[in-house]
């Protein structure tokens, strides 16, 4: 099973038929998305995972999953990251170790790593490195308070597009959402 998970699949949710991307796809994508900023999330169980994806899309990151250390450290080498969230409980290369790995490599720690599980001594994953540390199940709020202290929250709103297909004509240019010129695709038209 291949872990790589950029966020903007646009193919389908993680549960699609469609195979998921290779690790050379999961990097490229990330790079070419200079807008926004990347995160690594190293968590080996699939549900936690795309919790935390999902958050971490909100707060406006692009997101990349690994199931393992040695995925996580392969991806730090290659790309660019803003945030690493770790589970220490992994197979093979355990989180300490991958804390280590970072620790060890020139360049690599630069980019903060909170710690999500649920029984880690908080003073000892501080002392090897980690920004901060968050209780399964991961609250939001706890999140964003983390973002913040760690200096990793927009501090200005993103502006979003939304895609309004609909028959009706007013539907597509209904102001909803602020007074800026619209785009739609109405009968006939195309996107």
């Amino acid at each position: 099973m291949n872990s790589f998970h950029p966020s903007d699949n646009t193919e389908g949710s993680a549960t699609s038929d469609a195979a998921p991307p290779s690790l050379t796809e999961a990097i490229v994508c990330s790079i070419t998305m200079q807008s926004h900023s990347t995160a690594l999330v190293v968590e080996n169980d699939p549900t936690s995972a795309e919790l935390l994806r999902l958050l971490l899309e909100t707060e406006g990151f692009r997101v990349i999953t690994a199931a393992s250390g040695e995925e996580a450290v392969e991806i730090a080498r290659r790309v660019p990251l803003r945030l690493i969230t770790l589970d220490v409980h992994l197979p093979g290369m355990d989180g300490w170790k991958f804390l280590l790995n970072l620790q060890d490599s020139l360049g690599l720690a630069s980019a903060p790593v909170i710690i999500i599980d649920g029984l880690t001594d908080m003073g000892l994953a501080l002392s090897r490195g980690a920004a901060a540390v968050l209780e399964k199940p991961v609250q939001p709020a706890e999140l964003q308070i983390s973002l913040a202290l760690l200096g990793l929250r927009p501090d200005r709103p993103q502006t979003r597009t939304i895609l309004v297909v609909d028959e009706d004509e007013e539907t597509v240019n209904q102001d909803t959402l602020d007074s800026g010129p619209k785009r739609g695709c109405g009968r006939g038209e195309r996107a």
